[in-house]
């Protein structure tokens, strides 16, 4: 175990003619350009290390590990119109085939480079995923912060790897394989640990691109929640981009939570634009595919086809509009994640259900209040993957103007979401959010 600070182990060793790096004042497209290689390399790396394939095909790389203990990953793909539909058909079918046990996670930019990638992977049972948020930082301007007082920090190269932590995105498989690939030549691939008093308490991954778009990726930055805000944070995502620019890379890329955001400005790094995830459970992989009608339903929804929805959906009864896509979203959800307004004022008017958060997120604000007079219990209504109420949505947003007409009705303030057992109050203060706390503490049952 390192009981040295950061900048007294980690060097890099020179075991080649200097690479080349993306250079010059990049712009946030040259960025994002840099960030997809990036990120290719990383899921090709960790897959090989894994003993998984990395397969390619024009436009996209993607991987299949079996037995992992993560997603299989679909890389950024960029396909033309005409193609895309059966390409994608292509790359699911080969995981069926294979028989994964884990789901699939498929990364892109937005907007995405393969046009309407969104209702395509809806039609085949993705489920909307996580947003990426993209962060950037000119290596010359990084600051030096020391670690925290009685933390270390250096290379897990020959540390032991603890078999239990509550260390977010760390688990002793994937670990090892992050130091198998880290004993790849040339060496682009390194793992850096914080430890206080004898136990690991935080880490970071560098993964390194060279050439044109050659950037400095950031994995995996993670600290033990009994030791949050206390600088460790800071400190291996600095000392994974003092290595980098060590090593001669000009810029260093990451995507950040909304915790790990705050951490990531106080160093430097700014914006420069999102991504979308998209996500197919293995649950679903594993049952029939989806048939070519109702495939062709829902791209017709999302490509905003309205000549082909009557046809397509059974006739056009109200019933089929009412009833779950492959990717279990109703038509109207896909509607508005698609963003095809004139769609979703199609199927209202031909029976599809509108519920408060379609409403709200077509523009249609006017609607809410009445909406929710008629049927207060809507506000109650948990939905998709997560169970989240509208006011659980709300305080995610942080958007205080749908939660103060939700709380008009008078919700149920007690109901906890489905993934972290938490109510909407419980996420306002997680989240930090000062004005929303007060908003619900001042609604909150007396005594």
């Amino acid at each position: 175990m390192p009981t040295r600070r950061a900048d007294h182990i980690i060097r890099p060793m020179r075991t080649e003619a200097g690479p080349t790096f993306l250079a010059g004042d990049a712009s946030p497209d040259q960025l994002r350009a840099a960030l997809v290689t990036n990120h290719r390399w990383w899921f090709l790396r960790t897959a090989r290390a894994a003993g998984g394939e990395v397969q390619r095909s024009p436009g996209v790389l993607w991987t299949y590990t079996p037995g992992a203990s993560r997603d299989q990953e679909i890389a950024f793909p960029r396909w033309p119109r005409a193609t895309a539909g059966e390409r994608l058909d292509a790359i699911v079918a080969f995981y069926r085939h294979r028989g994964s046990q884990r789901g699939i996670l498929c990364w892109s930019l937005d907007p995405p480079e393969t046009p309407d990638l969104g209702s395509r992977l809806a039609a085949r049972g993705f489920r909307w995923g996580f947003r990426p948020h993209w962060m950037g930082l000119d290596l010359r301007l990084l600051p030096e912060p020391e670690p925290p007082a009685a933390v270390s920090v250096g290379l897990l190269d020959g540390a032991p790897l603890p078999a239990e932590t509550d260390l977010p995105y760390y688990d002793p498989t994937n670990a090892a394989q992050i130091r198998e690939a880290g004993r790849r030549r040339p060496r682009r691939v390194w793992h850096i640990g914080a430890w206080l008093e004898g136990r690991l308490v935080g880490h970071s991954v560098l993964n390194l691109t060279t050439g044109r778009q050659g950037v400095a990726g950031l994995f995996n930055v993670g600290v033990a929640p009994r030791v949050r805000r206390r600088g460790i944070g800071a400190a291996v995502t600095a000392a994974a981009c003092r290595l980098a620019r060590d090593l001669g890379c000009r810029y260093a890329v990451l995507n950040a939570t909304p915790d790990g955001e705050r951490v990531y400005r106080r160093l430097g790094f700014v914006s420069f634009g999102e991504g979308q995830t998209w996500y197919l459970p293995a649950s679903t992989l594993a049952a029939p595919p989806p048939t070519a009608g109702q495939i062709a339903f829902a791209e017709a929804i999302g490509q905003g086809r309205l000549s082909d929805l009557g046809r397509l959906g059974k006739q056009g009864s109200p019933e089929s509009f009412n009833l779950p896509l492959p990717n279990g979203m109703l038509p109207l959800q896909l509607a508005v994640a698609t963003r095809q307004e004139r769609v979703a004022d199609w199927l209202v008017a031909h029976g599809a259900t509108l519920d408060v958060l379609s409403a709200w997120d077509l523009g249609w604000k006017e609607r809410v209040p009445e909406l929710l007079r008629r049927s207060p219990e809507l506000a109650n209504r948990r939905s998709g993957e997560g169970e989240r109420t509208p006011l659980h949505e709300a305080v995610w947003r942080n958007d205080l103007e749908l939660a103060r007409l939700l709380l008009d009705a008078q919700p149920d303030l007690t109901i906890q979401d489905g993934t972290f057992q938490s109510t909407p109050l419980g996420w306002a203060r997680h989240l930090q959010r000062a004005e929303m706390v007060a908003l619900l503490e001042g609604h909150a049952p007396k005594g």
